[in-house]
């Protein structure tokens, strides 16, 4: 599966963005579907860790 750095995502703005993007995942309600609900800050190191 290509990476958003394969895409050609700049890592600073990716890095920039992962607050809001953790907030908008958030905000969506899909992460209540799991048996564990993620915070902000979890969604953001996931964010961090798929980039590469």
């Amino acid at each position: 599966m290509p990476t958003s750095q394969a895409h050609g995502i700049d890592k600073g703005e990716w890095l920039r963005l992962t607050p809001l993007m953790a907030l908008q995942a958030l905000a969506s309600g899909s992460p209540a579907n799991n048996p564990v609900v993620p915070t902000a800050d979890e969604i953001q190191d996931l964010y961090a860790r798929i980039y590469a």
